[in-house]
C-alpha cells in the first residue's frame, strides 16, 4: 500500500495540495471558532484504481454530512447540533446544546470518475471511494544516436 503524500506516488498530491495541507494544518493550530473542525483526512491508494480518502466523524449521522464534487474538488461537509435533556444534578441542565462543523476540499486526480464515487460512514469514520482510471504508460523508444565517427589524418 502507498501513501499518497508523495509527489511521485501514482495519485499523488500537486503542489497545491501540498499547500492546501500546509494551510489546514495552520488553521487547526489557530484559535478557529469552538465548534469548527478541521477533521484529519488520510488519502491512499488500495489497488491503484481507487484513491481513498477517509475522515474522521465521530458524532455526525449519513444526515449531517454532504459530499459535493465539482470540477475536480471533492467538497465535503458536515455540521451537527444535537439537543439533549439531561437530568444531571451536577450543573442542573436542563437542555444542552452542542454543535459542530467541518468542511474539506480535496482536489481529484487526473482520471478520476466522478460519476461513481462512493461514500459510507461506519462507527465515525466517513470513507470516499473514488475509482480512478489510470491509462497504461506508453513506453517510448529512444532512437541511438547516429555518431560521426571521426577519422584520424596522417
Amino acid at each position: 500500500m502507498d501513501i499518497i503524500r508523495r509527489p511521485s506516488s501514482s495519485l499523488g498530491l500537486s503542489t497545491f495540495e501540498e499547500f492546501d495541507r500546509l494551510l489546514d494544518d495552520f488553521w487547526r493550530s489557530s484559535g478557529l471558532p469552538s465548534g469548527f473542525q478541521m477533521p484529519s483526512v488520510d488519502i491512499y491508494s488500495e489497488d491503484d484504481t481507487h484513491m481513498v480518502v477517509e475522515m474522521q466523524a465521530p458524532g455526525f449521522a449519513e444526515d449531517d454530512i454532504e459530499i459535493h464534487v465539482r470540477n475536480g474538488v471533492l467538497e465535503i461537509k458536515g455540521e451537527t447540533a444535537s439537543k439533549q435533556e439531561e437530568g444531571a444534578r451536577k450543573r442542573n441542565y436542563l437542555m444542552r446544546e452542542s454543535r459542530a462543523s467541518f468542511a474539506r476540499r480535496i482536489v481529484l486526480p487526473e482520471g478520476a470518475d466522478a460519476e461513481n464515487i462512493e461514500a459510507e460512514l461506519d462507527k465515525g469514520i466517513l470513507k470516499i471511494k473514488v475509482p480512478v482510471e489510470r491509462p497504461e504508460a506508453r513506453r517510448i523508444a529512444i532512437k541511438p544516436n547516429a555518431t560521426k565517427k571521426l577519422t584520424a589524418k596522417s
